[in-house]
């Protein structure tokens, strides 16, 4: 009877007056993610910054012409009730340190300016003169603000608190090797059953703590968050499912990403972290590169690690691997989710497997061990070939989405995706990995195996948000074509590129060349730099190159040619 009623009501109103039913438009604004505020810099710590510079900021913002906007502006947008204004700009500190009160408050009232406050429920209810454990650092209660300060700072209008949650600003155990990972972003393992959560467990631990969470606020705010900032920036796809479960409208990452209005559950933020300058604060919020990244990829078989011998051996071996890493300079590391089966098969999982035999469970381990002290983003690699002559194309994303529970990885590699790395003729498009992210999600016309490589990458997107696509291509692409649309980088062989004027600047920072086995590989990568492509990988000869590291490291490193990343 309603939907007659208004059919009825659409039907009879003047055309002038007709209700439009067409979703709100798309409206982009910014985030930055501050933490600490200290007076002097000899106060800072690694995600501080100084008073002195947050009075820069807030004035260059106002000189600018920026405005700053709160959740209920993003909610308007939303909801089509009013637009959000040019430049807009949501201003977030987390953790609640007490300089939010001391210092960042009373500069919101002057500037007028809203913004958000992220509290750790757990953190809260320590109780005065106690100690909160930020990670592994005890800190003393006074730290951080407490209720009443959180009260009268709310009483303003200016500030909304967000959750930050109630006990996963910490971790969980994330492997059998004992490496702890952030606890929405991982599939717990236990030690005493060598067993890891499932999708369900994940999804019910998190609501658990979300739920205390806001039940902790409104009993001391007066209401219940609608805002979630995810702990240390990372979450799981069951993760987020509780988040909307326990009624979160937003969530915020750290994806270093412009936020839109129609996508609040991923509202990405820069993160200004070791002090920066304003010219650091202003470049980074136009959230594009200056010039191409100097991209450097190393491939690696887990094999290598798993061959040494029991559990203190490998931890040796990958002692070493991750020094020669760090000789040779790459910023990108491939690691095999499968051993290399001579036949090319799918061989044993580095990682407990439904699909296949399993070997030695290293995938996590390796993947964390390499980000975290390696200093690289860790991608895992699949084979479509072996993977569907061993369980055919259509068991493909499942697999993928199994390997990725277990590996903690910033992004997936595909061998033999060639159907994504096809593009029709045209102009360059936006290679921003959220342009990328989008035209992954939109329907596209490919061949079959394209399409198996596509829902694989969704469904791994699924599980791990902002997950990185990587696939490998041996078809030279035409003039005026991209690399790839739906991946954000591309490994081919090493090949003439010639003047086919196909390789513009910006296809040039997607594009990486596997660089060939050779008695002088430093002449071979110098080659390689004089066309202007930035992206290099020893992927085919990955050993060798990390028996080489101090020979060419110098050449290789992304930390010495041409620029940083």
């Amino acid at each position: 009877m309603a939907r007659i009623l208004l059919l009825l009501l659409l039907l009879m109103a003047p055309a002038s007056a007709q209700i439009s039913l067409a979703p709100p438009a798309a409206q982009r604004f910014v985030v930055v993610a501050f933490h600490d505020v200290a007076d002097t810099r000899d106060q800072l710590t690694a995600d501080a910054i100084t008073s002195s510079s947050l009075v820069t900021f807030f004035d260059w913002l106002k000189a600018e012409r920026w405005n700053p906007i709160s959740l209920d502006d993003v909610a308007a947008a939303r909801e089509g009730r009013r637009p959000l204004p040019e430049r807009a700009i949501l201003i977030t500190f987390d953790d609640g340190y007490r300089s939010t009160y001391t210092r960042v408050f009373p500069l919101l009232l002057a500037y007028r300016y809203p913004a958000v406050f992220a509290l750790v429920g757990a953190w809260m209810e320590v109780p005065a003169g106690g100690t909160v454990m930020y990670g592994d650092q005890p800190r003393p209660r006074e730290d951080f603000i407490t209720w009443a300060e959180a009260r009268e700072m709310q009483a303003s209008g200016l500030v909304e608190f967000a959750s930050h949650s109630h006990g996963l600003h910490g971790t969980v155990l994330g492997n059998p090797q004992g490496n702890l990972l952030p606890a929405a972003a991982a599939w717990a393992y236990d030690a005493a059953t060598g067993r890891y959560e499932d999708d369900a467990a994940l999804r019910r631990r998190v609501e658990r703590d979300l739920r205390r969470s806001a039940a902790l606020m409104r009993r001391e705010l007066g209401r219940a968050p609608r805002a979630l900032v995810w702990p240390f920036g990372r979450y799981s796809g069951p993760a987020l499912e509780a988040a909307q479960a326990a009624g979160f409208r937003f969530t915020l990452t750290l994806d270093p990403e412009p936020a839109d209005s129609q996508r609040p559950l991923t509202i990405g933020r820069f993160y200004p972290s070791l002090a920066p300058d304003l010219a650091a604060l202003a470049n980074n919020l136009r959230f594009r590169e200056e010039s191409p990244p100097a991209l450097r990829l190393l491939c690696l078989d887990p094999g290598v690690v798993a061959a040494a011998g029991d559990m203190a051996a490998q931890d040796a071996k990958l002692g070493e691997i991750i020094e020669a890493i760090r000789l040779l300079g790459p910023n990108l590391v491939a690691l095999d989710g499968h051993a290399r089966m001579a036949d090319g098969s799918l061989g044993p999982a580095w990682y407990p497997s439904r699909f296949t035999p399993s070997g030695a469970d290293l995938l996590g381990r390796l993947v964390w061990q390499i980000r975290t002290r390696g200093g690289a983003d860790a991608y895992v690699r699949l084979s479509l070939d072996a993977a569907a002559a061993s369980l055919g194309e259509a068991r493909i994303p499942e697999l993928v989405q199994e390997m990725l529970r277990h590996a903690p990885a910033d992004g997936l590699m595909l061998e033999g995706a060639g159907g994504l790395a096809a593009a029709p003729p045209g102009p360059p498009r936006d290679p921003a990995p959220w342009m990328v992210r989008q035209r992954r999600a939109q329907p596209v016309s490919l061949d079959q195996r394209g399409q198996w490589a596509l829902t694989a990458m969704r469904r791994a997107e699924a599980l791990r948000p902002g997950l990185r696509l990587m696939v490998t291509s041996t078809a030279t692409p035409q003039a005026g074509t991209w690399p790839a649309p739906l991946a954000d980088l591309v490994l081919m062989p090493q090949a003439p590129l010639g003047d086919s004027g196909w390789a513009a600047p910006a296809a040039r920072s997607r594009l990486l060349l596997d660089l060939p086995e050779t008695d002088r590989p430093v002449a071979a990568i110098r080659a390689v730099q004089a066309t202007g492509v930035t992206g290099l990988a020893f992927c085919a000869g990955g050993v060798a190159a990390l028996a080489d590291a101090a020979r060419r490291g110098p050449a290789f490193s992304s930390a010495t040619y041409p620029l940083r990343p």
